[in-house]
């Protein structure tokens, strides 16, 4: 195998695009703190009586036998109103003993309303708990997407938006685990377990056991912590988890602070071919006939031959060493190929600024020694420590067609400079009118060079503005069935809204880039000719003067194009 791959069709200098990084947008926050639970209720006590209260209805009952025994005795009986104080003193005895049932009722049902109480409160807690894994979820997300939804960020303002001193840089997704909750949840002090009350205790242990974590969260890992990751397991699944790591630094970081090297065998050389197409595979000086050379290799001898003086000269391993301005960051995949040969340059000691993810046993003792080992199936992705395989994950995946289609979308992409952030947002000179069009000063605009035939997708196509990631927002004149927007269009708005604004904008962008021969403007304004005052008389697209309320002939339209305004 060469050592360098040929240059994809399509992607020499002259097709390359000068990428304008600007300032990072702001991801969504992740939430913090922590949220200290409350105690379950306690059972309520039962306070015991003293002696006395207890023996009070027994004395009771046995002074009214006594009574009653005595009045009859004594003959007292006779006379009925000697029978009510036996009466009365049944009545409080039984009034004692109904008192003391409904003490304990109420505790009851205090119970109850305090158990009630207590669920209704861990219901709020599960709301806000479930507002926090949500804002969470999103935070992760947007630092690191799935892998089929990476392509859609190729040109846009989040490419290559991390830099050296971000916390996240050589960040990379490996898949989908469960993390702990972003705000930690406390669990209460409580008393012995058998005084609180049971139900609402057994809800807060499972509340605690189901809301303490977040399963499907995306899991990353950090290339600089390591100098080597070794990938087991089956292969096909380690080559797609390896594509998809691929894809999402490569989304993330620019070709002046990530490189990445293959080293691959005749037998895998299929499977690293999309590789070609990566602006951060181009070799940093070595040029071919096809133009930059490519960093994929046919064996390790060929990698040290073609990196080896710039390798040497970086410092060993260390794995809480910051970054350094100006050295990329060298990810090197090996996978097949000619192994033999010197590699003192990756020993057990590593290289600063340098990972390998070795596929097929290439440096097992760097990776035990400084690095990490993964074992990946098909439906799980664990680490190897003392205690054995330790699961932690649903690897990601990436076929070689999604990785293709990725690596075609990011292919024309250069950076504009080797100093990070090329652009801020109060820089609006990158996205002028005219640089949107493409004509440069506006003074200096040349027709001939301006109106050039405009075929296929660019014929009646035009900027209108600028979008909320930065890109332009273009609006195609074409009928649907040539692939544009339609012929027909409504605008809408207030009064002030920027109606005539936009209308101007419009001309203006078809008279810049089309000629009259290919484009014919009427221009009709009922609001007494203001919006497109003097256009009839300094551009000859306008063939029919602005006009109000009057009909025009078709005799007067060219056959070429018309767009009525």
């Amino acid at each position: 195998m060469a050592a360098t791959a040929a240059a994809p069709m399509g992607v020499g200098e002259l097709s390359t695009v000068r990428f304008a990084r600007r300032a990072r947008r702001e991801s969504p926050r992740t939430p913090g703190g922590e949220v200290t639970l409350q105690a379950p209720p306690e059972i309520p006590r039962v306070t015991p009586g003293n002696l006395l209260t207890k023996l009070l209805p027994v004395i009771m009952v046995v002074a009214m036998i006594g009574m009653v025994a005595l009045m009859f005795s004594s003959g007292m009986a006779r006379n009925p109103m000697s029978l009510l104080f036996p009466v009365m003193m049944m009545v409080s005895m039984l009034g004692m003993l109904a008192g003391g049932g409904r003490s304990g009722g109420a505790r009851a049902s205090e119970a109850n309303e305090d158990r009630k109480d207590y669920l209704r409160y861990l219901d709020q807690i599960r709301s806000d708990v479930a507002a926090t894994s949500g804002a969470q979820r999103a935070a992760l997300e947007w630092s690191n997407p799935e892998p089929s939804q990476l392509w859609t960020l190729a040109g846009t303002v989040r490419m290559w938006e991390r830099q050296i001193t971000d916390s996240d840089y050589c960040h990379v997704r490996v898949g989908l685990g469960t993390q702990r909750l972003a705000t930690r949840l406390v669990s209460p002090e409580t008393g012995p377990v058998e005084d609180l009350e049971p139900v609402a205790a057994v809800s807060l242990r499972r509340f605690v056991r189901a809301h303490s974590v977040v399963k499907d969260l995306p899991t990353a890992v950090s290339l600089r912590g390591f100098a080597a990751m070794s990938i087991e397991g089956q292969r096909d699944s380690a080559r797609a988890l390896v594509r998809s790591m691929l894809m999402q630094l490569c989304t993330f970081h620019g070709p002046d602070t990530v490189q990445v090297a293959v080293v691959c065998g005749p037998d895998t050389e299929a499977e690293w071919e999309w590789v070609k197409w990566l602006p951060h595979v181009q070799h940093p000086e070595s040029q071919d006939g096809a133009g930059t050379s490519r960093m994929v290799f046919g064996s390790y001898l060929e990698f040290e031959s073609s990196l080896g003086e710039t390798l040497s000269m970086r410092a060993r391993f260390a794995r809480n060493t910051p970054a350094s301005a100006g050295v990329p960051h060298l990810v090197l995949v090996v996978d097949g190929g000619l192994l033999e040969g010197d590699t003192g340059l990756l020993s057990e000691s590593g290289l600063d600024s340098v990972t390998v993810l070795d596929l097929c046993g290439f440096c097992p003792r760097l990776a035990a020694a400084r690095g990490l080992r993964l074992v990946v199936g098909s439906d799980q992705i664990g680490a190897v420590s003392s205690a054995g395989v330790e699961n932690f994950a649903t690897p990601d995946a990436a076929t070689t067609s999604l990785a293709q289609s990725f690596g075609r979308r990011i292919a024309p992409f250069r950076a504009a400079s080797q100093n990070g952030v090329d652009a801020t947002d109060d820089d609006r000179s990158l996205r002028t009118w005219s640089q949107m069009l493409g004509i440069g000063n506006v003074a200096r605009f040349n027709p001939e060079h301006g109106w050039l035939p405009r075929q296929g997708r660019d014929r009646l196509r035009v900027p209108i503005g600028v979008g909320q990631d930065g890109n332009p927002v273009e609006l195609d004149l074409k009928e649907s069935a040539e692939n544009g927007m339609g012929p027909h269009g409504l605008c809408i708005g207030a009064t002030g809204s920027g109606k005539s604004e936009f209308l101007r904008t419009l001309v203006l962008g078809l008279i810049a880039t089309h000629s009259p021969n290919a484009l014919n403007l009427v221009l009709i304004d009922f609001k007494g000719g203001a919006t497109f005052l003097g256009m009839e008389c300094q551009f000859m697209h306008a063939k029919i003067p602005i006009c109000a309320r009057r009909s025009i002939p078709e005799s007067q339209w060219t056959k070429q194009g018309k767009v009525w305004v």
